[in-house]
């Protein structure tokens, strides 16, 4: 998870949350902590998707922006019908970064991952010693 329930109270408003997640009949006026983390693993999934090629995960320590772009995600996730403009140009900002990342144009400001050559997981090429030369007379 990049995101905790604290970090959408403190982004949103513990209110907002409430609102969101509380599906009981009649209405229990507190957050549902199962979906809540089903929002938030949808979040981490999806942040996965574009990230796992660049970053190695579970990633040794997440980034205050990758926190802000699961709660975006998650906050977009939480609304059972359509959104408010306001949450589907974060969540669409959110992508898009991500997208970004995934394709190198934007980094986490976390080193990437590396293979044990250094190339970053590229192909190498690597030819055997040379078995004719020009000229060789045998």
């Amino acid at each position: 998870m990049y995101a905790t329930q604290s970090d959408l109270e403190t982004h949103f408003g513990l209110d907002e949350l409430v609102e969101l997640t509380d599906r009981a009949t009649p209405p229990a006026g507190v957050v549902d902590v199962e979906v809540l983390a089903h929002a938030l693993s949808a979040a981490a999934n999806e942040i996965d998707g574009y990230i796992s090629m660049v970053y190695r995960r579970p990633l040794a320590m997440v980034p205050a922006r990758l926190v802000d772009l699961a709660c975006d995600i998650a906050r977009y996730h939480l609304y059972t019908h359509a959104a408010p403009d306001l949450v589907v140009e974060r969540y669409k900002a959110a992508i898009a970064f991500l997208r970004l990342v995934a394709a190198g144009e934007a980094s986490l400001g976390i080193p990437p991952k590396t293979d044990e050559s250094g190339l970053g997981g590229l192909a190498e090429i690597s030819t055997g010693r040379r078995l004719f030369a020009r000229g060789d007379r045998r």
